[in-house]
């Protein structure tokens, strides 16, 4: 059985969508021949006075790395250690005038995880030392944070040994929109990621990626392949085919808003349903808003009345999962300027296997194409449309206290995470048999 390293520091009980991408790949690789060794983090949270988490605890230097060998995988956790290079970004953030220039110094020398400052440092020395006691066939570093592409590109060229790097987003996502112009700042710091990114890859058997746009570009960047491996779900997840009737219609979305995601259209078809069919027994949930999305949340309360949208903060799992069952239909905005990605939160969705309403839609982008491939929903790109998508769906749930779903399970099935996996394995394979 092929033996894989994996540098990916989401993994659970990290309980972010990054997460879920390294714990497929634990999970299903060895059902494909490869058996995995995944070096994470220690995950333990710190609490505030009042019960509220404000960060990851740090480590002492007597606390060791924690290793478990299940039959499928084995993980490393290693501690966080603070590093005499936090010590002196920790003390220079009490300098206002000076961590900028900083953060620029570090920018220049390849370090742009600013908030992970020491962990290139302390995973380096652990897989140093490991490679030099252990074999492997291989190294797969998953994106982001940047430095686990900075590790395998060194590690390789060390102690000679192949890598691929596998990518969720873009360093910038909006680098694909044709109209994109950022500010000098960004621009600067988005010039010094290409060139690092360039350097890193150069020598990567294969890049794989969240989407083929992303895909492409950073194949392009380095002169490597670049295939497509989407994020996915798993098909035995509690919410999927829940059929059984509701007590309320309910439209939801379970995932992070950003900034550039337009709202507009959905909140106003919603208004547009509310004055035609005047619901008394329908929600409109959004759960997992963060402290940035309060302009989003103010403009969902101009179009949709407080006794029907609901708002909840960051949820734990089975909390989401238990608004998913609920859900008669889940909603999706694109991202204004953004090409190439799909949400996370889509492939959830296609698992609990009820209609996606995407508006606006990504003008025949990804996600557009996705729900034309499965037939798992569709993109709506004015409130027009919005509004009667949202009365046909209401009007099937009052007959029956569910609504239709034609989603095409064959198509639909292509996207679980063991299929994806499946994918991966078989580029890894066939790209080492060369």
């Amino acid at each position: 059985m092929l033996k894989l390293l994996i540098i990916s520091i989401h993994f659970p009980p990290d309980n972010i969508i990054a997460a879920r991408r390294s714990e497929a790949y634990a999970t299903h690789f060895s059902k494909f021949g490869i058996f995995p060794t995944i070096v994470t983090d220690i995950v333990e949270k710190a609490f505030d006075e009042k019960g509220n988490w404000v960060a990851y605890k740090n480590h002492a230097k007597n606390v060791k790395p924690i290793v478990e060998n299940p039959k499928k995988y084995r993980f490393i956790r290693l501690p966080r250690f603070i590093t005499k290079l936090q010590k002196i970004q920790l003390f220079l953030e009490k300098i206002p005038f000076l961590s900028p220039f900083f953060t620029f110094a570090m920018n220049l020398l390849g370090q742009f995880d600013m908030h992970l400052l020491g962990h290139y440092e302390n995973y380096y020395s652990y897989l140093n030392n490991l490679l030099k006691k252990e074999k492997f066939e291989c190294i797969l570093a998953i994106d982001s944070p940047h430095y686990h592409i900075r590790l395998a590109h060194e590690l390789s060229a060390k102690f000679n040994i192949p890598y691929i790097c596998d990518f969720r987003d873009l360093y910038d996502n909006q680098l694909l929109g044709s109209n994109y112009r950022p500010e000098k700042s960004k621009k600067i710091i988005n010039a010094l990621k290409h060139y690092y990114l360039k350097k890193w890859l150069r020598d990567a058997t294969f890049i794989s990626a969240a989407s083929q746009p992303i895909a492409t570009f950073y194949g392009k960047l380095a002169n490597v392949p670049g295939y497509e491996i989407t994020n996915g779900f798993e098909p035995l997840m509690k919410s999927a085919k829940e059929k059984n009737n509701t007590p309320e219609f309910v439209l939801s979305y379970t995932g992070r808003l950003y900034q550039n995601q337009d709202w507009s259209i959905f909140a106003k078809g919603v208004n547009d349903f509310i004055i035609n069919e005047k619901p008394s027994n329908c929600k409109v949930i959004f759960a997992g808003v963060r402290k940035d999305a309060v302009e989003i949340i103010k403009l969902l309360r101009k179009y949709i009345p407080e006794n029907i949208l609901e708002t909840f903060n960051w949820l734990e799992k089975n909390e989401v999962q238990d608004i998913q069952k609920r859900t008669s239909v889940f909603i999706l905005a694109s991202w204004s300027g953004t090409v190439g990605v799909y949400s996370g939160k889509l492939f959830e969705y296609l698992g609990a296997r009820k209609p996606i309403l995407f508006a606006p839609g990504d003008n025949g982008g990804v996600v557009d194409q996705l729900l034309i491939e499965t037939n798992a929903g569709i993109s709506a790109n004015t409130p027009e449309e919005v509004c009667n998508f949202i009365t046909m769906k209401y009007n099937e749930w009052k007959k029956t206290g569910q609504v239709t779903y034609n989603g095409i399970e064959k198509e639909i099935m292509k996207y679980t995470r063991k299929e994806q996996v499946k994918r991966m394995a078989g580029l890894i394979h066939d790209a080492l048999k060369g």
